[in-house]
């Protein structure tokens, strides 16, 4: 009678390296959203700059981190920020002039983009750096 075996060491490997995978990513995720964070509040100021009467209103955007992976992005409602909802949603009398969610619809490409990475690099290897 003939045997065959089967050498399975590098699937055990991989399968101890694949277990350890959604930790690394967790690990990276917090560094990524704070990332886009800054980015998105960045791109909220510029969006809000050059209005003729709220000339004020960039300086009222800031961010809040509620822990984890959530972050508030918007105007502080104070100055010009108490008028942050007018240039956004309009009034009765004038049409809005600010898109509040373009800064995070130009950033959610780059923030799949590097968990993607960050995923790649848990399960495959890598120094995470792209």
């Amino acid at each position: 009678m003939s045997r065959i075996e089967f050498d399975t060491s590098e699937v055990k490997q991989l399968a101890a390296d694949l277990s350890r995978a959604p930790g690394r990513i967790q690990r990276r995720a917090p560094k990524v959203f704070e990332v886009a964070a800054n980015k998105i509040k960045r791109g909220m100021r510029r969006d809000a700059s050059g209005h003729n009467y709220l000339s004020g209103l960039p300086s009222t955007v800031n961010y809040d981190h509620l822990g984890g992976l959530n972050y508030e992005i918007g105007f502080d409602k104070v100055g010009q920020g108490n008028l942050a909802n007018f240039a956004a949603f309009g009034s009765i009398n004038n049409a809005p002039v600010l898109d509040l969610n373009a800064p995070l619809r130009r950033e959610v490409p780059f923030i799949l983009r590097a968990l993607a990475g960050a995923g790649e690099d848990s399960v495959l290897g890598g120094d995470g750096d792209r």
